[in-house]
């Protein structure tokens, strides 16, 4: 990967573990911070979608883009109500390490699926970053069993886990298109940026209509209650994504983003003992240790 990509994905893997910091404080449902945190970054980012489309014309994008569009907002939504509820139920140092491991495997899988290929050295750092993200939430070496996983917390944490990996290669897929068709107007980060906006739009609209169609509207009314933090948490999120889609543009290996995202879990570990006052463990020490060092051997 372009040392400068590896930069600003990190960079973006220290917001993300803020904004999960304020997730795990939010005292709102998952869809209710959903929408806040969507409709905020997205109605911030609007004027620039609308100069983007007069740019290259508004006609100029095909349905598939579209249509990948809508599959990646509604895994985004997948991801971000299953984080939410995770929440409820264990601390982000249990929630968060899961939730961001189990996609590197994931989206292994796939990218390979869809004709990349990748080392024996890269599958060696994917393992030993899921490994170490497993033994993150254990308090004891002892607690190693099946029984230690089967919980509600765990639970969703791996539906969010389902949406990260749908969105995180339905993304990739949908920017090569998006910057294919416009090559010959707007540059590479132009057409990042826009992406970007559109896929909050893509999360709160249906978050919204959801809440409408199924009559929760107290959903509706806990959003607007809550919406100044989650404004501040849709806000880093637009930072943090746009860092990755910028990323994206540079290496044609998606898996390995993924990967590198996952150095969010040491910040988020930190995050989770000095501001929510959890506790660290040894388990944790050895979980990042073998994070780290999956990391290592998955970027050479």
């Amino acid at each position: 990967m372009d040392l400068l990509a590896i930069g600003l994905v990190v960079f973006s893997a220290v917001l993300h573990a803020g904004w999960n910091i304020l997730g795990k404080s939010n005292p709102g449902s998952g869809l209710a911070f959903t929408m806040a945190a969507s409709f905020s970054a997205s109605i911030l980012l609007t004027p620039y979608l609308i100069w983007y489309l007069v740019t290259i014309g508004w006609a100029s994008l095909p349905s598939d883009f579209w249509q990948m569009l809508v599959v990646s907002g509604v895994s985004q939504i997948v991801y971000m109500v299953g984080l939410i509820v995770a929440y409820k139920h264990a601390d982000i140092g249990v929630v968060y390490p899961i939730a961001r491991a189990l996609p590197v495997m994931m989206v292994g899988a796939l990218s390979v699926s869809l004709g990349l290929e990748l080392t024996s050295q890269q599958w060696l750092g994917f393992f030993l970053i899921t490994l170490g993200c497993m033994l993150v939430p254990l308090h004891h070496f002892r607690q190693i069993s099946l029984a230690s996983y089967l919980n509600v917390g765990v639970f969703w944490a791996l539906v969010a886990a389902i949406g990260t990996t749908g969105y995180s290669v339905v993304d990739k897929e949908a920017l090569n298109l998006l910057t294919e068709t416009v090559a010959g107007v707007l540059s590479d980060q132009y057409s990042a940026i826009f992406y970007l906006g559109v896929q909050f739009w893509a999360i709160g609209i249906p978050a919204l209509l959801l809440c409408l169609a199924s009559g929760k509207q107290n959903e509706i009314r806990m959003a607007w209650h809550i919406r100044k933090t989650a404004s501040m948490a849709g806000i880093m999120m637009a930072c943090t994504y746009g860092l990755v889609l910028f990323a994206m543009t540079m290496t044609d290996n998606v898996s390995l983003i993924v990967a590198l995202r996952q150095i969010s879990i040491v910040f988020g570990l930190f995050m989770g003992v000095y501001f929510l006052a959890e506790k660290w463990y040894l388990t944790r020490s050895v979980g990042i240790t073998l994070v780290i060092t999956g990391l290592i051997h998955a970027l050479k």
